[in-house]
Order: structure tokens, then C-alpha cells, then sequence
């Protein structure tokens, strides 16, 4: 389910995902959040290193952050990172996002929900829904990024890469509707690739020109409201 290469090297993988396109990721749901009222309570799900959601929190004073991740070592470096930027308004768990309300306990009610690469992974999205449901306010808003299969590259990349494989938000969707979801929006991003740590703004300019051509974008982001009931 999960990508095992950096468990023992948190550090290391913080690295790698401190690049452009975690950047990206962290300005796509800003602009999400810009609907949230002071005091609202956001849950991330997969947090991994926490680069995301500290990020949020650090700029988001008025919110308060959660952050779920299976990989202990993943939730101690974020713990850690979080405590040495004196960012107060975010806390990270240990668990899964098929058990989300069993690690959460009383904590478990949220009006957003942010998931990044996580649903391609699971090995039953239909659990991993109503777990999300279970912890979700009615009229919560969930931002769920992932890869994106139209385009060629990633089609290819997710099926043959070890751990990987494709998502399909037809068939998501379909699951979210019969499980209490309803899907808002989408829309396609993401040009520049994980490796480049400082495009330039030739290549930046040319991203948000580009990225919203379904055979370009590198990921696609859903929306999805929970249903009252």
C-alpha cells in the first residue's frame, strides 16, 4: 500500500519532496482553504514527512491541522519539524486511512479533508471512503490529488513502476457517490516533474499555461462534499 523505500530515512525523503512540485501541491490546497472559517479543523490523510501540512499550518494560524501517517518514523521527523518551526496548530498520528476513527477518537471531526497520491495505493478505495466519512462533517470538503492517467507518461509510469498503479476517477467517483460523496470539481495540474528543485520562471510560466490540458497535467485534483445524513 504504502512506498516502503524511505521508511528508515525520513530526513533523506523530506529532501526529495522539498521541490517544486510540493510547492505546487501546497498552492492548490491553499486555494482551497480559502473558504475556511478560523478554528476549522483540517485532516490530512498519508501526511508522510508532514512538508505539506506543516507548510499549511505555519500560513494558516486561524486552522487547526491534523495529520495521519502509517510510517512511524514519518510521524516523529514531522512531530519534530513542526516543534523546531514553533508551529503549534498541527499534530500528526500514527494510523491508516482505513482506520481513521479508531486513531483519531474524539478528535475525529472535520470540515476538510486533503489527501495527496494516496488513493492510487489503496488496496480498497471503498473502505478507505467510509473511514474518511466516519471522521468528515456533513458538508465537508475533501481535495483529493492524484496522478493523472490521460496523460501518457503517468498511464505508463503507475503501470509498471513497483508500487504504483493507476487511479481512475470514474470509478472513484462512483464509489464516493455510493458511500455518502458527492463530487464537486476537478481539475488537472502539475507540468514541472518531482526532480527539479528550482524551474525557472520560463518553465513556471509555461506550467500554468499548459497544465490544465487533461494529455499534459501530471495530476488531477477532485473535489468531493460529504453528504448531510
Amino acid at each position: 500500500m504504502y512506498n516502503a523505500e524511505w521508511d528508515d530515512r525520513p530526513a533523506e525523503y523530506a529532501t526529495i519532496r522539498d521541490c517544486w512540485l510540493t510547492r505546487r501541491r501546497i498552492s492548490r490546497v491553499a486555494d482551497s482553504l480559502r473558504e475556511a472559517c478560523p478554528g476549522d479543523r483540517i485532516l490530512d490523510v498519508g501526511s508522510g514527512v508532514g512538508e505539506l501540512v506543516i507548510e499549511l499550518a505555519a500560513s494558516h494560524p486561524d486552522l487547526l491541522f491534523t495529520g495521519v501517517e502509517p510510517q512511524r518514523a514519518y510521524v516523529d521527523f514531522a512531530t519534530k519539524t513542526a516543534s523546531e518551526r514553533r508551529v503549534r496548530n498541527v499534530d500528526f498520528q500514527v494510523g491508516h486511512a482505513e482506520s481513521l476513527a479508531e486513531t483519531l477518537g474524539s478528535k475525529g471531526q472535520f470540515q476538510w479533508i486533503l489527501s495527496n497520491d494516496l488513493l492510487h495505493h489503496v488496496p480498497d478505495q471503498s473502505h478507505v471512503l467510509r473511514s474518511i466519512g466516519e471522521v468528515a462533517l456533513p458538508g465537508a470538503r475533501w481535495l483529493a490529488i492524484e496522478p493523472n492517467w490521460r496523460n501518457p507518461y503517468v498511464l505508463v509510469g503507475c503501470a509498471v513502476k513497483r508500487g504504483e498503479r493507476n487511479f481512475w476517477p470514474a470509478g472513484f467517483l462512483a464509489r464516493a457517490e455510493a458511500t455518502g460523496w458527492s463530487g464537486q470539481g476537478r481539475d488537472f495540474l502539475f507540468l514541472i516533474p518531482l526532480f527539479m528543485k528550482r524551474p525557472s520562471r520560463f518553465l513556471i510560466d509555461l506550467e500554468r499555461a499548459l497544465e490544465h490540458y487533461p494529455l499534459l497535467a501530471g495530476g488531477v485534483a477532485l473535489t468531493l462534499v460529504r453528504n448531510a445524513g
